[in-house]
């Protein structure tokens, strides 16, 4: 019997000086939008296609239909969503004047329903993994325009960025 309270004892106390992960801010209490801004690093990949959204690489020229500049850059839901050189930054989103690019797929900008400062909706035209559909999404600075809150209209749940460094 001794034995067996040892053991619990001894278990109990390894389980009271465990730390907590606390490395994934996307679920992180403390990521609300009224929290400190972090500058996360300097993107150091090698370039793929939401560098090039971002750098205004595209052909396209300017229309009347614009994201504000605002909101423009890289963003990423984790400091290694800037920073990964493998190409698995699943969390990085890159936006220009008119679209939003994900992971895996590309929204164009085809609708504007509010343009205020720090607080953007549009409708977008979404392509990706051999599919297509059109979404709306509401994007909102906060944190001195160095944290991106975006929510879309038909799922109730807000995504935060902190913009790339």
């Amino acid at each position: 019997m001794k034995q067996i309270c040892s053991i619990a004892l001894l278990a109990l106390a390894l389980a009271a000086c465990q730390q907590s992960n606390d490395d994934n801010i996307a679920i992180d209490d403390t990521n609300t939008a009224n929290a400190e801004v972090e500058t996360l690093p300097p993107d150091e990949t090698v370039s793929n296609d939401a560098d090039n959204v971002a750098d205004g690489n595209s052909a396209e020229t300017p229309t009347a239909l614009a994201i504000p500049a605002a909101f423009h850059g890289r963003w990423g839901m984790v400091p290694a969503d800037c920073t990964s050189t493998k190409g698995d930054a699943k969390g990085l989103i890159s936006i220009d004047g008119n679209s939003i690019k994900f992971f895996e797929s590309l929204g164009k900008l085809t609708k504007v329903t509010l343009n205020a400062p720090e607080n953007f909706t549009g409708t977008f035209a979404f392509t990706g993994e051999g599919e297509s559909w059109t979404n709306s999404q509401n994007l909102k600075l906060t944190g001195s325009s160095n944290t991106l809150i975006r929510s879309e209209t038909d799922v109730a749940q807000s995504y935060t960025y902190k913009r790339c460094a």
